[in-house]
Order: structure tokens, then sequence, then C-alpha cells
């Protein structure tokens, strides 16, 4: 596995983040009551359009990508967890686990495991660049 893609989650999770806060948003806007507006003046147009038809849609279709985000999320954890059973040494595995799957920062993972975040983040990316040098290596 490489880098890139044990930082497959990280990003799927900020993607969850950010549609779940559209979707929020959207609902947040279909509650408010928009009063209708009287006046003599006649309104062009084709005709009538629901403004809640098009929110429903937009609903679903933020509701369907989500959906497609978490399915994806869980088959890259998947992925991640096999990985993560061929890794020989605990603390390195330790280190993964917490930045790839759990999404924690440095400072958070050296106060973890008692080190310093730049001891981590070096264990971190000294072990891939030893696993893309070594072709045979999972």
């Amino acid at each position: 596995m490489t880098f890139e893609e044990a930082s497959q989650i990280y990003y799927i999770n900020l993607e969850i983040k950010a549609l779940r806060l559209e979707l929020a948003k959207l609902k947040e806007e279909r509650r408010y009551y928009k009063p209708n507006v009287i006046t003599d003046m006649p309104r062009g147009g084709s005709g009538y359009v629901n403004p809640q038809d098009e929110y429903l849609v937009k609903e679903q279709e933020l509701e369907d990508m989500l959906s497609y985000s978490l399915r994806k999320l869980q088959y890259e954890r998947r992925k991640i967890e096999d990985f993560l059973n061929t890794v020989d040494e605990a603390e390195t595995r330790l280190i993964i686990r917490l930045r790839c799957v759990n999404n924690m920062k440095w400072e958070d993972i050296g106060a973890e495991i008692g080190a310093d975040r730049r001891t981590v983040s070096r264990k971190f990316y000294k072990f891939f660049e030893k696993s893309k040098s070594c072709p045979q290596c999972p």
C-alpha cells in the first residue's frame, strides 16, 4: 500500500463532512416559509415551478452522494485494515492506524504514544519510504 492509498480515508472523511454540511444547510433553507409577494404585475415564465421540488431533488442528490462516500469509506477502511494486518511492528501499526483510520493529528498521536509529534510523523513517512523502495513488500 502506498502513502496516497493510505491517505484516501482522510480525504473521504473531509468529503463526507462537506456533504453533511451542505445537506444540513439545504434542509435549513427549506424550513423557512417564503411569503407570496402579491403584485398586480403578471409574472413571466413557462409555468409554475414549485421551489420545494427543487429542494427535494437537490436533497436526494446530496443524500446519494453521501451514501456513495460512506460506502467508499467502508471499502477503503477494510482495505487498510487488511494492510495493517501485514505490518509487523506494533508501534508503526498503531501510528498508521491512528493517522489513517482515526484521522488524528500528529500532536495527538504523539501524546497517545508518548513521543514527540515529529518522531511519530518521521516513523510514518519512513515506513512508506521503505515500503516504496521494496517492490515485493506489501
